[in-house]
């Protein structure tokens, strides 16, 4: 069985430090299999993320089955900011897609804090958005995403390859929000609330390795923001194959809460705390 849907619940902050401890539930058994994941850590008894996850059986190639999806040319479509260019050749998505964090990396030889697990690629979309209206609901987000290092293969284990796209969709998100609609670095506290994934295809063509070549496959995610009201906002994305087909949809929603005139935001979540936090990592060594 393959995962087909997970939604998540982000209840408290995890400790970095701490090891987390996954609670499995089962909810339903059947073609489609249903799991319940309550996760704790060791200091807090306290469920720090939830989710329900669905899996489902492959559907048999007897059965009659209805093929209608989009296809999208990003070549075509995004050929502005695109240039022709491969995935590789594009900036490496910084650790914090904010204001503050792209001058920090600038006075910092280009700092970015890979993300482990995966290449993950950030488009130049200014070429497309500054011709779209100023509230932000029109622009778009492209990151293109690959793995690194070993990965098993879909045949040995497919769900492998389905959670590395689940890994890649929440990368940054909420910072489209930020970005998109002109907040830039004036938020007191972002964090995800809940996410959800859904994954159209099967585990070959959600393969991240090319099956001829045999070297890691490059796939996009297209994001966007619906808007942000009452101190949330979502960020929507649909993910793409290499060859254009849609592979997953997502739908996030985000606490996104605007800095107040001389006050500080959250600890570990305001421009200023992590700030703090990336100086202390780099053992002070960080230029602002």
């Amino acid at each position: 069985m393959q995962v087909a849907n997970v939604t998540g619940w982000f209840l408290l902050p995890g400790k970095a430090n701490e090891r987390f401890i996954y609670n499995v539930r089962v909810i339903r058994n059947g073609g489609y299999s249903t799991r319940g994941v309550d996760v704790v850590q060791e200091s807090d008894p306290g469920v720090c993320f939830t989710c329900i996850c669905s899996f489902k059986k492959l559907e048999k190639t007897s059965t009659p089955s209805i093929d209608v999806r989009p296809q999208l040319d990003l070549q075509h479509e995004f050929g502005a900011v695109l240039n022709d260019k491969q995935p590789h050749e594009h900036q490496e998505m910084p650790g914090v897609d904010a204001p503050w964090y792209w001058e920090f990396s600038k006075r910092n030889g280009g700092y970015t804090d890979p993300f482990p697990g995966l290449h993950l690629q950030k488009v130049d979309m200014d070429a497309h958005n500054t011709s779209k209206p100023p509230h932000g609901l029109d622009h778009r987000n492209l990151k293109y995403y690959s793995i690194r290092g070993y990965m098993p293969s879909v045949e040995e284990d497919p769900n492998m390859h389905l959670c590395a796209h689940l890994y890649a969709s929440d990368r940054n998100s909420l910072f489209v929000i930020s970005n998109h609609i002109g907040i830039g670095n004036d938020y007191s506290q972002m964090g995800s609330l809940s996410h959800t994934v859904i994954l159209h295809g099967t585990a070959e063509e959600l393969d991240m390795i090319d099956r001829t070549t045999g070297k890691a496959r490059w796939f996009c995610q297209e994001a966007w923001t619906g808007g942000s009201r009452q101190g949330r906002g979502t960020h929507q994305s649909r993910m793409w194959a290499d060859d254009g087909l849609h592979v997953a949809t997502t739908l996030q929603d985000g606490m996104v809460r605007l800095a107040m005139e001389g006050q500080e935001g959250k600890p570990g979540f305001s421009p200023e705390a992590m700030i703090r936090q990336l100086e202390s990592r780099m053992g002070g060594k960080g230029k602002l």
